[in-house]
């Protein structure tokens, strides 16, 4: 008999606790901070003193759904450092844009960026000559791999809450520009 009410009463209980979290919403912030505080971006590609760049993500901004209503948006300020030969070393600031489709992964409870494209590329200050940018492009897209390859969201596993969902194996959508880890479809 107490078996009995005890099993109820744990029934009742995740029932409870389950209900008042049926999804967990990420908003544009939250994967934004989370990427600024745990991603470290900056890659570098050529030789150096023959024609070497290096590319540092200062800055970034993430956009959900926008764009197109199943991806999201990384905005990022770069700085790059390039040598080409004999010349002077010069600094560019860059303005990139990536775009991917996110993925939650059950078993982690993180979410990657998949299908990464590159949309936008450009230097802020001047045009660049082709060979500088025929040299930078690696560069960005070595970034924009690094990017899809590291989770941009996890689930806290010692808040409730994020608990709970991540062990029940979630489905992952966008709706109103956030993303939502939902339980039921």
């Amino acid at each position: 008999m107490i078996r009995t009410k005890a099993k109820i009463l744990t029934v009742a209980f995740a029932a409870a606790v389950l209900g008042g979290c049926a999804s967990y919403s990420i908003s544009e912030q939250d994967m934004t901070n989370y990427l600024q505080d745990s991603v470290s971006l900056e890659q570098s590609v050529g030789v150096e003193n023959v024609m070497y760049a290096q590319v540092a993500v200062e800055d970034l901004e993430v956009k959900i759904g926008r764009a197109d209503a199943d991806r999201v948006s990384v905005f990022a300020s770069t700085n790059a450092q390039v040598q080409m030969l004999s010349m002077q070393s010069m600094g560019l600031d860059l303005d990139v844009e990536f775009s991917a489709v996110p993925e939650y992964d059950k078993e982690s409870g993180e979410v990657y960026l998949k299908s990464l494209r590159l949309e936008r590329f450009d230097e802020s200050s001047q045009q660049l000559p082709p060979e500088v940018k025929k040299l930078l492009k690696p560069a960005v897209s070595m970034i924009g791999y690094a990017l899809s390859k590291q989770p941009v969201y996890k689930l806290d596993s010692s808040k409730v809450q994020e608990a709970l969902i991540k062990s029940a194996e979630p489905n992952l959508v966008i709706r109103n520009n956030k993303l939502v880890i939902e339980l039921f479809d």
